[in-house]
């Protein structure tokens, strides 16, 4: 009986040791249809939907999963925003729960003289 409460008592204890957090986030710009790029991967275009996900890790660990959210589209700048990971272990809080990006027109400056 007491061999079988140890078991239990390590598996319970493991079971809080391990984590994993994912939030569900809306990413969307103006114009609409920008490619949007996560930390070099190709997620979609505007308005979509990701899910950051802290991977799961044995509490407790140091560990560095920062994002950065990149839209592009044709005939406008480029922009970045980058969210880094300095909160508690196993928080994705720190990523909003939306994603915007404004993008202004490119400037030609050929034509600038």
């Amino acid at each position: 009986m007491k061999r079988i409460f140890w078991i239990a008592a390590m598996i319970g204890i493991a079971c809080l040791c391990v984590g994993c957090v994912s939030k569900l986030v809306k990413i969307d710009s103006s114009p609409a249809f920008a490619d949007i790029w996560i930390n070099d991967d190709y997620i979609g275009k505007t308005p979509v939907y990701y899910k950051f996900s802290d991977q799961c890790h044995i509490w407790p660990v140091n560990k560095t999963e920062d994002y950065v959210v990149k839209a592009n589209l044709g005939g406008y700048e480029s922009d970045t925003k980058v969210f880094l990971d300095s909160p508690p272990l196993l928080d994705v809080s720190y990523v909003p729960d939306e994603i915007y990006f404004n993008l202004r027109p490119a400037v030609n400056k050929d034509i600038i003289k």
